[in-house]
């Protein structure tokens, strides 16, 4: 069997921890690509221009006054 330094153990099993570390921020930034994708196509379904507002303020307050 081959004597091992504790130099060598420790250096192997931080360049595994930094290869899993740097896995694991890879399959985080891949996700976050995924949510900001989602959050624009959101955002392109919610937006409410300024005319559009006006007009169905309008709408609910001829409603308002049709029904009371």
């Amino acid at each position: 069997m081959i004597p091992m330094d504790i130099n060598a153990v420790m250096i192997v099993l931080l360049s595994v921890t930094i290869v899993c570390l740097l896995f694991i921020m890879y399959v985080m930034y891949v996700r976050i690509q995924q949510l900001l994708k989602e959050v624009e196509a959101l955002t392109g379904r919610m937006e409410i221009t300024g005319t559009e507002l006006e007009q169905l303020t309008k709408s609910v307050e001829e409603y308002k006054k049709a029904r009371g």
